[in-house]
């Protein structure tokens, strides 16, 4: 017998939940359910169902419940970071997770899996069910990790994926337009990255840009809330200052309470600065001295999937990085500029099935950014590529660019035909396995093709 909130997969012995978030209500398939147990509600049904209904106050807390007691409490004594954000998720939660476990052990949760001492375990979304998370938990008190730091999407806080988790603190790296085919308007996107603050526990502290829209929101905010900042604001409780920037290391200030802190670090770009900031006033909130902290971060060894260099037979330097959002494109592309030596190639197309309204906004950027330009496939899923990339032209005044649907042929044009000292870009994809084609996630990774070619 198995507790499921998914008609779909609802087999004979099984318990189905109506549970709800503000775009879907699970009581609206009762229909389709003919084999089960027995189905839990908390609406009134005036339908006549020959399973047994169970009646209870909240669907969702109620499936939290029986989980939570299923794995006996795995939250209890489970130290929780949150993080959200458009962009810097992933990085600014790994950072957090590698300087913590240098000082005991912490697990990381998001889009890169389930990390824990040497061991990995794939995760279907950035932010899973409640259900899988408990099941995470118990896995970590199972190996007596009492440290969690972990990735909450926009799409997890708006599905009430996170509901009844508590978190020590929760960062907000920023919040640009994404996602904008789930949410339909950039403020109920705002709205729902904002949901992050109702999973602080009562000692909680939020930690925020300054410099980010969502920090005037925050501010602002009639539930009494700890917070603490950072940015180049002079008021921010953390402060950067006189950054340098190279293509081998990442150098900045930081000031605290009066007090200057030189944070050198081998994470490059000044997108990387903000989330080793976040990280930094994160820890140190958690009484670790910014000093131990700045010794870790020369150490850091690079995110995965995350601006990750390579050197190609031709000695052309080649990026390999996840970023497929309209800030994230435009940053690593300026970036890249500033350190460049040569010409710049990027190999980029935008997913399928996803918001289509930032594809021209990203083709205008990568071919003004860049020298030249390679437009392939990116997880297409139902949406032809040649649509796909046409989508990404309707604003592009040059004529830099190139298209090859099949990316791995792109991606060996772009080292094919880089010189030394030239700059390949290759975008949106990451260390993702999979290439999204109709309704097949077909085994596929960037990284693997770079390293054929390399």
């Amino acid at each position: 017998m198995n507790i499921k909130n998914n008609s779909k997969y609802v087999k004979k012995h099984d318990i189905f939940i109506c549970t709800h978030d503000e775009e879907n209500n699970r009581h609206n398939y009762i229909d389709n359910i003919k084999k089960a147990s027995a189905i839990i509600v908390d609406q009134d049904i005036n339908k006549n169902i020959k399973i047994p209904l169970i009646k209870v106050n909240n669907t969702n807390d109620t499936m939290f419940q029986i989980y939570n007691d299923y794995y006996n409490r795995p939250t209890e004594g489970l130290n929780i970071i949150g993080i959200t954000g458009t962009d810097g998720k992933t990085t600014t939660a790994y950072i957090i997770k590698e300087i913590l476990d240098n000082l005991y052990d912490t697990a990381y949760l998001g889009t890169l899996g389930l990390i824990y001492k040497d061991k990995k375990l794939a995760t279907q979304n950035t932010t899973v069910g409640i259900d899988k998370f408990l099941e995470y938990a118990n896995i970590l008190k199972k190996e007596k990790i009492n440290n969690l730091v972990m990735e909450i999407s926009s799409e997890g806080l708006l599905h009430n994926r996170c509901n009844n988790i508590k978190l020590k603190r929760a960062i907000i790296t920023n919040i640009t337009s994404d996602h904008l085919n789930v949410h339909k308007t950039f403020e109920n996107y705002l709205n729902s990255k904002l949901k992050i603050i109702n999973l602080l526990d009562q000692d909680g502290i939020v930690i925020v840009n300054t410099e980010d829209i969502s920090y005037k929101y925050i501010k602002n905010n009639k539930k009494k809330i700890k917070i603490l900042t950072y940015g180049f604001n002079k008021k921010a409780d953390y402060r950067i200052k006189n950054y340098r920037l190279t293509n081998q290391k990442t150098e900045f200030t930081l000031k605290h309470k009066n007090k200057k802190y030189k944070i050198e670090s081998p994470l490059l770009g000044k997108f990387n600065i903000y989330n080793l900031t976040a990280a930094v006033a994160t820890i140190n909130s958690l009484g670790i001295e910014i000093e131990k902290v700045s010794e870790i971060i020369k150490t850091l060894k690079p995110i995965p999937g995350r601006l990750n260099v390579f050197k190609t037979k031709n000695k052309a330097n080649l990026i390999l990085d996840y970023a497929h959002t309209i800030n994230a494109t435009q940053k690593i592309l300026e970036f890249s500029n500033s350190t460049k030596r040569g010409n710049i190639i990027t190999v980029v197309g935008c997913a399928g099935g996803r918001e289509k309204e930032k594809r021209k906004d990203i083709g205008k950027i990568v071919t003004e950014l860049s020298d030249k330009v390679i437009f392939t496939m990116d997880d297409p899923r139902y949406e032809k590529v040649k649509d796909i990339v046409n989508d990404m032209l309707k604003e592009v005044n040059k004529d830099n660019f190139i298209y090859i649907k099949n990316r791995k042929k792109a991606i060996k044009k772009a080292i094919n035909i880089a010189k030394e000292n030239d700059t390949i870009l290759i975008l949106g994809k990451g260390t993702d396995n999979y290439m999204a084609i109709k309704n097949k996630y077909k085994k596929y990774n960037d990284l693997k093709e770079i390293k054929k070619y390399i």
